[in-house]
């Protein structure tokens, strides 16, 4: 009673905001309609048209535009990591939308180098999709994947670049934890899908059997 006198107490001094455009919204998390429909378009990723080879598939919840990519920058290099329930509550919302259903048999991140894990002090994909994979009871397999080469953030190089500059950056620790096993690989952003090609290449060397990709947010078709 009194926790719940507490917390209307201070909806009503803090009233929870859409994340954008900060009009006060029902729950903390949640974006306005208007806001919403700027971003969610969830799809899925043509590896064909992207030249992505060992990524069997991926999805994307979101458009990589307006209040999003403000929110995911923050995110990731200003340590805003209060954004994730934010970015969370849109996952959801998407992935409920078009009812996808993963036959996974673990949840994999995209990891960040030590120094980087370090400088940022969480990796972003982490926040944002662990949570999501417990509720659905999938396994969540973290310290799998590591990345043993500290790259060049990929948004500053071309096409080219990007591949010669992730080459080689990805390790699974444990072949045994994989072998035979579906993985949903998790990535906060897909651009050109170099990273995540990557991953599911190395992933597949190890003995993994299908490799699905899916990302909060994504530019590509």
């Amino acid at each position: 009673m009194l926790k719940q006198l507490w917390t209307a107490i201070l909806d009503l001094i803090y009233p929870p905001k859409c994340p954008v455009c900060h009009k006060v919204i029902g729950v903390y998390g949640q974006w306005c309609a208007k806001c919403l429909t700027s971003v969610l378009l969830t799809r899925e990723i043509n590896m064909f048209i992207h030249k992505l080879v060992n990524l069997d598939t991926c999805y994307a919840v979101c458009d990589y535009e307006a209040g999003l990519k403000g929110l995911l920058h923050d995110m990731k290099f200003r340590q805003k990591a209060e954004y994730a329930r934010h970015l969370r509550w849109l996952l959801y919302k998407g992935l409920e939308m078009r009812r996808y259903k993963f036959d996974c048999d673990l949840v994999i991140p995209v990891p960040l180098h030590q120094a980087r894990l370090e400088e940022r002090g969480y990796n972003q994909t982490a926040l944002l999709f662990k949570e999501w994979a417990a509720l659905k009871g999938f396994l969540w397999g973290e310290d799998i994947l590591i990345r043993e080469k500290a790259t060049q953030p990929q948004w500053q190089l071309k096409l080219a670049e990007r591949r010669q500059n992730i080459k080689g950056a990805f390790k699974v620790t444990r072949p045994e934890k994989i072998a035979g096993k579906r993985i949903l690989l998790v990535d906060d952003i897909f651009t050109s899908g170099t990273t995540m090609d990557e991953c599911a290449k190395v992933l597949k060397k190890a003995g993994a059997a299908e490799v699905v990709g899916l990302v909060l947010a994504s530019g590509a078709q």
